[in-house]
């Protein structure tokens, strides 16, 4: 791959390199009809996405929002195509209209290869909560809370370090076996929708281009308005249940899922991600999880659940329970790069 024009450089483990901080930002205005206005929108997974030659692309989609408008993920039109049985670079563009007549677009290179190192029987699904400004601590300071100078270290060095963030669709076909992640690949989450996260780690994935998602309480009075407010290229926001988040059942912690039917969590699925727009992925209450709980999860096509389980999530595992690493502001950078290295 690396040496030819069709490719990013190989980084010196053999791993697609990163953008660095500073580079392009992948939202581009269309300035023929009138430019972008307040849309913003952004990528599911890598802006550049490297797939094995013989091997399927998987389309991730995009996301988008605008003040008036709110959620215009279904109003996204995809077009480009991917030919993935020879090596080679291919444009998929994402453009999407307001009704004032403002349109934006992101642009995913795709690029197929001959080979590449790939990540062996398992990803790193990292799990944090809350991000705060070290001058400004919070009054119950605890282990969920990770303080912005350590979030920019650990940033900092999964870009410096070329690692790769692959899309729900990438990581349930790479767990089911049927698809390559490259080598050094990790996913970012961000449990409960909290502000500290959205106004002090929201920047920080903007600054250094990584893409993460937030799970919301769908349920919080401000919800809708916060996937508004704190729209960015960068966050993804999916699901943390309605009104699921709160206590009530006899598993696990309690929660209130264990309660609950098949039917009534499916509809409390769909009713949260109405919104806050996502619909690939899930995060457990409390991680908290049962039959009929997976059982929702299929049935309101969500691609990936997620529990508090602390492991890497392995291949073979199921989609509708994967663990997550838990990270805390307590741990130093040599634990947090132990962890997104295995």
């Amino acid at each position: 791959m690396g040496g030819t024009a069709l490719f990013r450089a190989m980084s010196k483990g053999g791993n697609p390199s990163q953008d660095k901080p500073g580079s392009a930002p992948i939202i581009e205005d269309s300035t023929a009809d009138g430019g972008a206005g307040e849309i913003v929108i952004g990528l599911n997974g890598s802006k550049d996405t490297y797939v094995l030659k013989g091997e399927e692309y998987l389309e991730a989609g995009a996301h988008a929002a605008e003040p008036a408008d709110g959620l215009l993920n279904a109003k996204i039109k995809t077009s480009g195509k991917v030919d993935t049985s020879k090596p080679g670079t291919y444009k998929v563009t994402y453009r999407v209209s307001d009704s004032s007549g403002h349109t934006a677009k992101a642009v995913r290179t795709v690029h197929v290869v001959e080979s590449m190192e790939t990540m062996q029987g398992g990803v790193p699904i990292l799990m944090y909560h809350y991000v705060y400004d070290p001058a400004n601590p919070p009054a119950d300071l605890n282990g969920n809370f990770i303080a912005s100078t350590a979030f920019e270290q650990q940033l900092s060095y999964l870009k410096e370090n070329d690692f790769y963030f692959p899309s729900y669709p990438e990581v349930k076909a790479f767990i089911e076996g049927k698809h390559s992640l490259p080598a050094k690949s990790v996913v970012l989450t961000f449990d409960d929708g909290e502000m500290g996260f959205l106004n002090v780690g929201v920047p920080l994935l903007e600054k250094y281009q990584v893409p993460a998602t937030s799970f919301v309480i769908a349920s919080d009075a401000d919800a809708a308005q916060k996937v508004i407010d704190h729209r960015s290229p960068y966050v993804a926001f999916e699901s943390h249940s309605f009104g699921m988040h709160k206590p009530g059942g006899n598993v696990g912690h309690g929660g209130i899922i264990s309660a609950m039917s098949r039917d009534e969590i499916t509809a409390d699925l769909k009713h949260a991600q109405e919104i806050v727009g996502g619909t690939q992925a899930f995060a457990y209450p409390f991680g908290d999880v049962t039959d009929d709980g997976r059982a929702a999860v299929r049935d309101a096509g969500i691609l990936c659940a997620f529990t508090t389980q602390n492991s890497w999530a392995h291949v073979g595992d199921d989609v509708t329970a994967l663990p997550r690493v838990r990270i805390s502001g307590e741990y130093s950078l040599d634990s947090f790069i132990a962890l997104v290295n295995g």
